[in-house]
C-alpha cells in the first residue's frame, strides 16, 4: 500500500513516515506543499493521504483532497491542529475516514488505521 503524507512541518512528516514504517507500510512519500503533492499523486498513485489542512503559502490540504477526488477515490486522514468547526467544516466537504488533531501519537494512528482497516 503507498501512502502519501501531505505535511509542511517536515519533521512532523519524517515522524508519521517513521510511525507508519513501524506499523508496517513500506511505500511512503512526503510533500511539503498542496502542489507539489499534487505532482507526486499523479506518478506515485497512492492509496491512503494523510493530510494537512494548513500547508502555508498556496494550496490547503483540504482543496488538494478535493482536486484527487475528483478523479479517483482515495481515503483520507486528515492529521491538522486545526479543530475548530469552520475546518472540520470544510474537510466535511470531502471523503475522509478520520479527522485527527496534533499532536497524534503512535497508538492514536495505529489504532486509527486498524479501525479503518486501511492496510
Amino acid at each position: 500500500m503507498r501512502v502519501l503524507i501531505i505535511e509542511d512541518d517536515m519533521i512532523l512528516a519524517l515522524s508519521l513516515e517513521i510511525m507508519l514504517k513501524k506499523i508496517g507500510y513500506k511505500e511512503v512519500k512526503k510533500a511539503h506543499t498542496g502542489e507539489k503533492a499534487l505532482e507526486t499523486i499523479v506518478d506515485f498513485e497512492p492509496d491512503l493521504m494523510l493530510v494537512d489542512i494548513f500547508l502555508g503559502a498556496g494550496i490547503s490540504g483540504i482543496d488538494v483532497v478535493k482536486k484527487v477526488q475528483e478523479k479517483k477515490d482515495v481515503p483520507v486522514i486528515y492529521i491538522t491542529g486545526n479543530s475548530d468547526d469552520y475546518h472540520r467544516k470544510q474537510a466535511g466537504e470531502t471523503d475522509y475516514l478520520s479527522y485527527m488533531v496534533k499532536p497524534i501519537t503512535f497508538t492514536e494512528l495505529k489504532k486509527v488505521l486498524l479501525t479503518e482497516n486501511v492496510k
